[in-house]
């Protein structure tokens, strides 16, 4: 899933602001200039912070959100082993279901912000459809 986000986000086009002329030295690319800046840190802290808010919430409280009887999150079994259900999916597995789709959907649509990396810039969507290799690579991503 990483190599294909990196090579979504790797074919955008490049963008030349204008002709760099010896004197003005500031628009290029020095060696010695940070690969991460801070707010790209700002970004993927609250990223982070999102994603494990949202899948600690899904763990500890889903079972409460989703199904009529609690379960214990340890020591109850994936799959039901006796009876007339012998074989099918518990409460348990399915909230790792719902667990993993939703960490594998919040990743994916955290390509869509990291499209931007300009500190003034708000709005994500702002480049949205400029690149469609971006589009093929997101779709084939989420399984259409």
């Amino acid at each position: 899933m990483d190599i294909l986000a990196a090579i979504a986000l790797g074919t955008e086009t490049y963008k030349k602001d204008s002709e760099v002329s010896v004197a003005n030295k500031s628009n290029r690319i020095s060696r010695k200039d940070k690969i991460m800046l801070p707010f790209m840190c700002r970004n993927i802290f609250v990223q982070s912070l999102y994603q494990i808010t949202v899948m600690c919430i899904l763990m500890y409280v889903g079972m409460f959100m989703f199904f009529d009887q609690s379960f214990n999150l340890v020591s109850t079994p994936l799959r039901y082993t006796s009876g007339d259900k012998k074989g099918e999916p518990t409460d348990r597995l399915t909230l790792n279901t719902i667990m993993f789709h939703s960490f594998v959907l919040m990743t994916l649509f955290n390509q869509i912000n990291c499209r931007v990396i300009e500190v003034d810039e708000i709005n994500v969507f702002k480049t949205l459809f400029n690149n469609k290799y971006f589009w093929v690579i997101f779709l084939f991503e989420m399984g259409l």
